[in-house]
């Protein structure tokens, strides 16, 4: 069980940190695009926790703390940590305790 936690924590960070990247140097002309698409990919693979990280950068994004590459970069451990949370935590001991 201790592998399916590692790969699915390493999974958000390498998707979370691989859009940032790929924005910036594979697809330089739809860099917002690509960053959009990684956004809602984590908040996807995190739901419905993970959209409580997405509530948190789109406020620094509206207020104009950071740009969109510095919330993904900064949002994606949260998105980890509350996906584990929720799937490894909460979940199992939820259902373990209603028997």
């Amino acid at each position: 069980m201790r592998l399916y936690k590692s790969a699915y924590v390493a999974a958000i960070l390498m998707a979370g940190f691989g859009g940032v990247v790929a924005a910036a140097l594979v697809h330089p002309d739809s860099a917002l695009m690509v960053m959009a698409f990684t956004q809602e990919m984590l908040a996807v693979l995190t739901f419905p926790l993970g959209f409580v990280a997405s509530a948190i950068g789109f406020v620094l994004i509206y207020m104009g703390i950071v740009t969109p590459a510095e919330a993904i970069f900064l949002m994606t451990p949260l998105h980890a940590v509350l996906g584990y949370l929720q799937w490894f935590r909460l979940l199992p001991a939820f259902y373990r305790r209603g028997r």
